[in-house]
C-alpha cells in the first residue's frame, strides 16, 4: 500500500482530493453497473475491471484516512466489497476445477469432532410461521422473516446495534432546543390511546442536515440510546454501503429494512448518508438504477407509514439538496448547525480536562478563536495538542537505564505523575501554533449549497 505521508494534507488540497476520489469510486461503481446490465445480468472481464479499478480508489482513501477509524472503516468495507466482486467474477468466468471423488475414509476417533463442528457452521434453519411467512433463524439465535437469497440473513442480523451507544443526551453539549425536542419524543411514547384519539401517527420521520462533522450522527446515536433504554431496537444503515450492491440488491436491501422495523416494533431505524438511496430523480445526474433505487425507497417508506406501528425512521445528510422532493415533504427537517461558542466551550473542557492550563488561559479564550470550527475539526485540533503533549512529557521526564537508554515503563510513571500534578501545562503559545496549522475545512461550497436547499424549500425567506 501506498505511504500516507506522499499526499498533500493541508487543508484545501485533501478537501479538493478526496472529492476527486469519492466522484472517481462512484462513477467506477455505476460504470460496473451499467455493465452488467448491458450483457444482460451475465458477468464479464470488463465488469471486473471496473470493480478492481474501484477497490484501488478504496486503497488511496484508506490510506488519507489513517487517523480516522470510522472513514477508514466505511472505505475498508468499500475495498472488501469489490475485491470480492473481482473474485466472484473471476471465479465464474474461470471456475476451479472439482476435486476428483475419493473413497470414503474410515470412522476416525475425531469424526464426531468434526460433524460438531459442520454442525456449527450449517446453513440458517428455517421454519414456517403462522402467517405463513418462512421464517431464517441464525447460528445466533436472530430470526428474521425476511431473509432473501441476496440479503441473507446475516446481513440482516449486521443491521441491529445490540448494544446502546455508549453516550446519551447527556454526552451531547449543545443543540439544547434539539435535545429537548427529541426528549419530547422520547416522553410522547406508550400514549397509544390518545395518540389514535387525536390522530397522531405512530410513525414519525426525521431528517438531520448540515455541515459534515456537525454532530448529526452523534445526536443521533444519542437518541437511539434514550429509546433502546425504553425497549426499542435499533437499525442502522449506511446509505452509500446500499448503493454500492449490485443493480437489483440495492432495492431489495432497502424494502427488507423497512420491513425488518415493521416486524420488530418499537424500533428506530436510521439510515445515514440518505441522499445516497432516495437521489433526487429530476436531477440531470441521477443514473436510471439510482431512480429505481428511489422509487424503491418511497414505495418501502409509505408501506411503513401505513403500517401503524411503532417506528421511527431518521436519516442524515450533508447534501438535502441531492435527496427526491417526494420524501423531503414527508419529514420533519432538522438543521444541524456547528457548534457555538458555548458548545466548544464545553467541548474543550470535556476534552482537555486532564492537562493544567497556564495561567491567563481557558477554555473560554480557545472557544472564542474556534468560529466555524465543526466537531472533525475540533477533534482534530485537540488530538494533535494531546499528542504534542505527550511527546514533550516524554522529552521533559525521559528516564534512562543502566545501559543508558530510555527505560520506557519509568518515564511513563515520570510522565504521567507530571501530567496529574500539573507539571505539564497547555500554553496559550501551543494552542495558537496548532491552530495556525490546524485551520477550520473549507466550507463554502458547503454553505451555498445548504443555502440554495433552504431557499428552495423557503422560497419566502430567501
Amino acid at each position: 500500500m501506498a505511504r500516507y505521508d506522499k499526499y498533500d494534507l493541508s487543508d484545501s488540497a485533501y478537501t479538493m482530493m478526496t472529492d476527486e476520489k469519492i466522484t472517481r469510486y462512484n462513477n467506477l461503481i455505476r460504470q460496473a453497473e451499467r455493465t452488467n446490465m448491458a450483457h444482460g445480468g451475465q458477468v464479464s472481464k470488463e465488469e471486473a475491471t471496473f470493480y478492481y479499478q474501484a477497490a484501488k480508489v478504496c486503497e488511496e482513501m484508506m490510506n488519507l484516512n489513517l487517523s480516522e477509524r470510522a472513514i477508514y472503516a466505511r472505505w475498508k468495507q468499500n475495498y472488501d466489497r469489490c475485491e470480492a466482486m473481482v473474485q466472484k467474477i473471476s471465479d465464474i468466468l474461470a471456475p476451479k476445477p472439482a476435486p476428483k471423488p475419493q473413497a470414503a475414509p474410515e470412522p476416525e476417533a475425531g469424526d464426531e469432532i468434526r460433524r460438531e463442528r459442520r454442525r456449527e457452521t450449517a446453513a440458517p434453519e428455517e421454519t414456517t410461521g403462522e402467517d405463513g411467512r418462512k421464517i431464517v433463524q441464525t447460528k445466533s439465535g436472530f430470526r428474521t422473516r425476511n431473509a432473501v437469497k441476496d440479503v441473507p440473513a446475516d446481513t440482516i442480523e449486521s443491521w441491529y446495534r445490540k448494544e446502546k451507544p455508549k453516550h446519551d443526551f447527556s454526552g451531547v453539549t449543545g443543540m439544547e432546543e434539539l435535545k429537548r425536542r427529541l426528549n419530547e419524543e422520547v416522553a410522547s411514547l406508550g400514549w397509544d390511546r390518545i395518540d389514535a384519539a387525536l390522530h397522531i401517527s405512530p410513525v414519525q420521520s426525521y431528517f438531520f442536515y448540515g455541515p459534515p462533522g456537525s454532530g448529526k450522527t452523534y445526536l443521533i446515536e444519542a437518541f437511539a440510546s434514550e429509546l433502546m433504554s425504553r425497549g426499542f431496537k435499533y437499525i442502522r444503515l449506511l446509505g452509500g454501503d446500499i448503493h454500492a450492491s449490485l443493480v437489483g440488491v440495492a432495492e431489495k436491501t432497502v424494502q427488507i429494512a423497512f420491513k425488518e422495523a415493521i416486524d420488530n416494533e418499537p424500533c428506530l431505524i436510521f439510515i445515514d448518508e440518505v441522499e445516497d438511496v432516495c437521489v433526487d430523480r429530476n436531477s440531470s445526474k441521477a443514473e436510471g438504477h439510482e431512480k429505481r433505487l428511489t422509487v424503491a425507497f418511497l414505495e418501502a417508506y409509505n408501506l411503513l407509514r401505513e403500517s401503524g406501528k411503532r417506528v421511527i425512521f431518521m436519516g442524515a445528510t450533508n447534501h438535502p439538496g441531492q435527496v427526491d422532493s417526494a420524501m423531503l415533504d414527508r419529514v420533519k427537517l432538522i438543521r444541524i448547525p456547528l457548534p457555538d461558542e458555548k458548545t466548544r466551550e464545553a467541548f474543550f473542557t470535556r476534552k482537555l480536562d486532564t492537562l493544567t492550563l497556564e495561567e491567563g488561559f481557558t477554555y473560554a479564550d480557545m472557544a472564542a478563536v474556534t468560529d466555524n470550527y465543526s466537531y472533525r475539526d475540533l477533534e482534530s485540533l485537540t488530538d494533535t495538542i494531546a499528542i504534542r503533549t505527550k511527546h514533550r512529557t516524554i522529552e521533559n521526564y525521559r528516564v534512562e537505564n543502566e545501559g543508558g537508554n530510555m527505560d520506557v515503563e519509568q518515564t511513563d510513571i515520570a510522565g504521567s505523575e507530571a501530567l496529574r500534578s500539573g507539571e505539564i501545562l497547555l500554553t496559550r503559545e501551543l494552542f495558537e501554533q496548532t491552530q495556525r496549522e490546524l485551520p477550520p475545512s473549507d466550507k463554502s461550497r458547503v454553505w451555498a449549497e445548504l443555502k440554495a436547499f433552504e431557499e428552495k424549500m423557503n422560497p419566502m425567506n430567501g
